[in-house]
């Protein structure tokens, strides 16, 4: 009876050995990891290499992505994991993946996608950064009216890229300032080739080809500008300055108008709508717009000039 007593002993004892087994064992039935990496331009990455280390224990995994950039790892056992994610040719990629809880039966843990970005990328934008770097420099001294250095930066980056339409812009604008306008010419039409809805370059081109006399290439690239950049009032006065000298009131009228739209106190696009209403014979209406001119001039010589034609036509509206 001793031994039968005995025997059942052991095996209760056998059974809870197992049953403390089978229950540490439940603890770690863990996780079945699922996800995805992919380039910037979402295309799966083949053969990307995961590596997991349990900041805990530093055990260590490893899997890499299939032909779909997919992976599938079961079995992590609970922990902190320190994740590291590369593939030759783009940059290394840290993160922290969290699966504190132990589980008792498998855990499907999809991962969100993830994004490698190539080194050719990465050397991109590092090259933009410096480009954007340089090209505010060239910018700055503009301001400075430094016009010789701008253009010396502006030159250096185009030996780079030819084609750079930033460089090319601001090339365009240090020549118009230095009054080297084919010059400035050639750099601001090759910016309107390569970006033609860059509104500014137009601008600029009207600015050089009126300062060469060319009235109507000046013409062309205002309106190209005004309807790219309708709230340019800048351009609408120019314009009106040159259709007002070609005797094409009417349509500067419209340049003027155009302009006070935007700006209705400005004095002088008061008084230039002003004359333009004295060449249609309609004093009345030029007297109103030049008195409200004149209200917005603090030129002493400006004001009397103004004061003496509004009494005239005055005498004139009187006849």
């Amino acid at each position: 009876m001793r031994f039968r007593r005995f025997f059942s002993l052991i095996l209760a004892g056998i059974f809870l050995l197992l049953n403390l087994t089978v229950a540490g064992v439940a603890q770690y039935r863990e996780y079945y990891l699922h996800g995805k990496v992919i380039d910037m331009q979402k295309q799966p990455i083949t053969g990307a290499e995961i590596l997991l280390r349990d900041k805990a224990t530093s055990r260590g995994y490893k899997f890499t992505t299939g032909k779909d950039g997919e992976f599938k790892f079961a079995g992590l056992p609970h922990g902190i994991y320190e994740a590291t994610i590369k593939k030759e040719g783009y940059a290394v990629k840290t993160d922290e993946w969290k699966f504190p809880t132990p589980q008792d039966r498998m855990q499907k843990a999809e991962i969100p996608p993830i994004v490698l970005v190539s080194q050719t990328l990465i050397r991109e934008s590092e090259r933009l950064k410096e480009l954007k770097a340089e090209i505010q420099a060239a910018a700055e001294k503009i301001k400075q009216n430094d016009l010789d250095g701008s253009i010396s930066i502006l030159k250096k980056i185009l030996e780079k890229d030819p084609r750079d339409p930033n460089a090319l812009y601001y090339l365009g604008i240090s020549y118009a300032k230095k009054t080297m306008y084919p010059e400035a010419i050639a750099a601001l039409t090759e910016v309107t080739q390569l970006t033609p809805q860059f509104a500014p370059a137009y601008f600029e081109l009207g600015v050089c080809y009126q300062q060469q006399s060319e009235l109507t290439k000046a013409l062309e690239y205002y309106q190209k500008n005004l309807e790219l950049d309708p709230a340019n009032v800048v351009s609408a006065y120019n314009s009106g300055l040159i259709l007002f000298g070609l005797s094409r009131v009417d349509e500067a009228l419209a340049r003027f108008e155009k302009a006070l739209s935007q700006k209705p106190d400005d004095p002088e696009f008061l008084e230039m709508a002003g004359r333009c209403y004295i060449n249609k014979g309609e004093f009345p209406k030029a007297v109103e717009y030049l008195e409200k001119a004149k209200s917005g001039f603090t030129d002493a010589e400006k004001v009397k000039f103004l004061e003496d034609l509004i009494s005239k036509l005055k005498e004139q509206i009187k006849k």
